[in-house]
């Protein structure tokens, strides 16, 4: 087994880990979970023998050959295939002495040993572990070369996956990985017989794959038995203990019960309202911990919500004569939660660009209302930060009527705390630059929100907190993304993208896992497993369920579009009162000796409360309509 005793690991004068002790037994799969910068990596490399412990010791055992995953893939002239089979050390080492072996005998004996090791079938076996990760039938004898650097990385896991080890550490295996990739891999790890040591910040990856979970916090290394979700019901166990985490679990109570009276009966937030209904009632079960957490992140409500917010009208885009985006009509309307699901390559990433309008078309046109934001976030942003300014500085640049201190209390939300939000952006980590570029994003309150795989480099902690915001928010939403859990919270329904076509998906993400695990059509999963497993009445309810949905939403549009009139006048009479409260609470009016100004503003206060008055009574009753509508629908 691997042992650390008293281990303890130090980044320069910083203590990442101290007085670990506990083993890992052979065949365990654990998944190494944490903070980003609390120490995974380095504890990874560690293990690799790469870094030493600063105290203590890791005890391994003899002779086991440890796999790992490459920080980078070199340009290289080598076939992918030969490059991916140089993972196979033993059978590369017999090849070799075969090659130059002239002893008949010898040569007969080095036969013997690659047929004992499966030689012979090893390149079929690369060739698998390729198409497996998305490669096309011709990619494997490509060169290395001739892929972009998101590919040379996958072609990195499957040199790994074919190396013959006893331990096997992954480090982000599923950052370049596709939805269907991550399905793939996900049944190789369950099949793989070493010890498996795994970073990873995508929830429904470790809930498949980890027998036990390693999580780092406050320096110290606690092992739990189970997946993600039992080690998270642990520590959430322990949390509660404490008088703090109660206080928070109250809060977050009361915020919960807060937005589902509130919205209940409005249509545009219905799916939210039931969505925190289900967390209210698993609030005892992981809420407490995540209430502990130190990132909640809050969307500002947009100014503007028009229907539709944005179109595309035969949109089409054609590159150096390559389609990538055939002509494509499509409504975004305020109330749309849509993820976008296909393989990489498929246009997805097109689809955003365009809706964001950043990439030209070449036929059809996109509309958006004027004036109207539209956020978006894409990887390539982070690069293009300015590394001598500050996250605080990033947010003043972009205007707006926001305080120092209410830009301080946003990025505090995104996990940057005290002095760090004056540090320059140079030494800010992958992950944090994403987290600033989100903060940008959310602080110009966008009416659409268009997210091309937001998760990267952030870890669980700020993938929870970011999917709460999303539930929260009141705009529409595009999402690409291979995190499941964020789909699966964030969105209510699905656009898939097939060599730059966009369909409307009849589907949910387990209907759409299953179809690419079997090759089968949704709707023909959905039949065959109701065939097998008696309940296809209850999945083509389903179906139509949704499509009720979908035409229920559409009869009651015009109440919803009532509701959301008489809930901007309430807002916008309620900011006009207390800016006016706030001037009437200044002793210096009453010092001036005007009476005619004061006695304006008073007459003005009564007019503004008995307007909000009469519209809060009309909202509520169109609310009251909208709520029996949807009841007698």
């Amino acid at each position: 087994m691997i042992r650390f005793d008293d281990m303890e690991l130090r980044r320069g004068g910083q203590v990442l880990i101290g007085g670990a002790s506990f083993g890992i037994h052979p065949g365990w799969r654990v998944g190494l979970t944490g903070a980003n910068g609390c120490g995974k990596s380095s504890l990874l490399a560690a293990l690799r023998g790469e870094l030493a412990p600063d105290a203590g010791r890791i005890e391994m055992p003899r002779g086991w050959v440890c796999a790992h995953l490459p920080q980078e893939v070199e340009a290289s002239p080598r076939r992918a295939v030969d490059y991916v089979l140089d993972g196979d050390a033993a059978l590369r080492a017999l090849q070799e002495r075969l090659e130059h072996c002239q002893d008949g005998t010898e040569r007969g004996r080095l036969y013997a040993e690659i047929d004992a090791i499966d030689g012979w079938s090893a390149e079929a076996r690369a060739r698998q572990l390729l198409a497996g990760l998305g490669f096309a039938p011709g990619d494997p004898d490509r060169t290395v070369a001739e892929f972009s650097g998101g590919w040379r990385m996958r072609l990195g896991l499957a040199r790994t996956l074919m190396t013959r080890s006893d331990l096997l550490l992954l480090d982000e295996p599923t950052n370049h990985l596709d939805f269907e990739a991550i399905l793939w891999l996900e049944g190789w790890l369950m099949r793989y017989s070493g010890t498996l040591i795994v970073i990873a910040h995508d929830r429904r990856f470790l809930d498949s794959v980890v027998s036990h979970i390693a999580h780092i916090e406050h320096r110290q290394i606690q092992l739990y038995t189970g997946n993600y979700s039992a080690a998270e019901r642990r520590r959430a166990e322990a949390v509660a203990q404490t008088e703090a985490a109660a206080r928070r679990v109250a809060e977050e109570r009361a915020h919960l019960e807060r937005f589902i009276a509130r919205f209940r009966a409005k249509a545009t937030k219905a799916r939210q309202a039931q969505s925190r209904l289900k967390r209210l009632e698993k609030l005892d079960e992981v809420a407490l911990i995540r209430a502990a957490r130190p990132m909640h992140l809050r969307i500002p409500v947009p100014d503007r919500l028009p229907d539709p917010l944005l179109r595309l009208d035969h949109a089409g885009v054609t590159v150096e004569g390559r389609v990538r985006l055939h002509p494509t009509t499509l409504r975004l309307r305020p109330d749309d939660r849509i993820g976008v699901l296909g393989a990489n390559g498929a246009g997805k990433s097109t689809l955003l660009a365009v809706l964001a309008g950043l990439l030209p078309l070449t036929e059809g046109g996109r509309a958006v209302e004027p004036g109207l934001r539209v956020g978006y976030f894409a990887q390539h942003q982070r690069e293009q930060l300015d590394d001598a300014a500050s996250p605080l500085l990033h947010l003043q640049r972009l205007g707006g009527d926001s305080t120092e201190q209410e830009l301080r209390n946003l990025l505090g939300g995104f996990g940057f705390s005290g002095t760090r939000v004056d540090l320059p952006v140079a030494g800010l980590s992958g992950g944090e630059r994403v987290r600033l570029v989100l903060a940008m994003l959310v602080c110009q309150g966008p009416s659409v929100l268009l997210l091309d795989e937001p998760t990267n480099h952030l870890d669980l902690d700020m993938r929870e907190a970011l999917a709460e915001a999303l539930e929260e928010y009141a705009g529409a939403l595009v999402v690409v993304s291979h995190d499941r859990d964020l789909l699966a919270r964030a969105c209510d329904r699905f656009w898939r993208v097939r060599d730059g076509r966009v369909e409307d998906y009849d589907g949910d993400l387990d209907d759409y896992a299953r179809e690419l695990t079997r090759g089968a059509p949704a709707s023909e999963i959905a039949a065959s497993d109701g065939a097998r497993t008696g309940d296809a009445g209850e999945r083509e309810g389903g179906r139509e369920r949704r499509q009720q949905a979908a035409r229920q939403r559409e009869a009651l549009k015009p109440l919803r579009n009532a509701a959301e009139r008489e809930e901007a006048r309430c807002t916008r009479l309620q900011g006009e009162l207390d800016a006016l409260e706030e001037a009437l609470a200044d002793p210096g009016l009453y010092d001036q000796g005007d009476g005619g100004q004061l006695e304006s503003l008073l007459q003005r206060q009564g007019q503004l409360r008995a307007e909000l008055k009469a519209a809060e009574a009309a909202w509520l009753e169109v609310l009251e309509a909208l709520e029996n509508a949807r009841m007698e629908a």
